[in-house]
């Protein structure tokens, strides 16, 4: 089991350079990242995973850049060995918005496969708002094709109201990539190894995936402080 980082759980703590990003990531003893958009070229970006000794296998890019540059996101993260591209959130309250995230699912993951990398999408709670008896995020698996993968965020799904056990059973071999994100019994973002999800059972029912990525939005004192004992904590299970 190796694990990445989710950079978003750094910068969303202040940290905004690419180069310190990644540095922090490997002092903290990461296997990966999962990127954002970074305005730099494949060949930069290539230079500083090389120099910090990190993979990029996947990245969280905006459904914009779905719709509007899709084969230049493609090329770029074919050039730096990614395999998937992951939409990270989308709002619900115009319920139009999950026919349109069925569609730019459908036909980038039939662009992407030319490239030989996956398109997914990445759930937050507002997916688990049901419509017409269906949570949102079932619509969208319903209705995407097979090989569209699904970034199953254990936070999230507990927030929602669901079990993340359940729902890994559920969507099985689709779920290729795990957010481990950990809840307090009060749906607040804590250190994994402080709350309530069974971390050790989501990744024993996941075992199948290709990839986990920690997250923290939440922090007892710093992001590097719970990142790191995040990461620590995965290699004490690992053991």
């Amino acid at each position: 089991m190796k694990v990445s980082l989710q950079l978003w759980s750094l910068v969303k703590d202040g940290v905004k350079d690419l180069e310190e990003l990644l540095k922090l990531s490997s002092k903290m003893e990461y296997d990966g990242v999962e990127l954002l958009k970074h305005d730099v070229t494949a060949d930069e970006m290539n230079a500083l995973l090389k120099k910090y000794n990190l993979y990029a296998k996947s990245a969280h890019i905006g459904i914009e850049f779905f719709e509007n540059n899709l084969e230049e996101m493609l090329e770029f993260h074919k050039n730096i060995g990614a395999e998937y591209m992951i939409i990270p959130w989308m709002a619900y309250e115009d319920k139009s918005n999950i026919k349109r995230v069925i569609d730019v699912l459908n036909k980038a993951s039939e662009t992407a496969k030319k490239y030989g990398i996956k398109v997914g999408y990445h759930n937050h709670a507002q997916e688990f708002e049901k419509v017409d008896g269906k949570y949102i995020l079932d619509i969208l698996y319903e209705n995407t094709n097979e090989d569209v993968v699904f970034e199953l965020d254990v936070f999230w799904v507990y927030v929602g109201g669901a079990d993340p056990v359940e729902m890994i059973k559920k969507y099985g071999k689709r779920a290729e990539l795990i957010h481990l994100k950990q809840s307090d019994a009060d749906k607040n973002n804590v250190d994994l190894p402080d709350g309530v999800i069974d971390m050790k059972n989501v990744i024993e029912t996941a075992k199948y995936a290709k990839y986990f990525v920690v997250e923290q939005e939440e922090y007892k004192k710093d992001s590097y402080t719970s990142c790191r004992a995040d990461v620590d904590y995965l290699k004490g299970l690992m053991k």
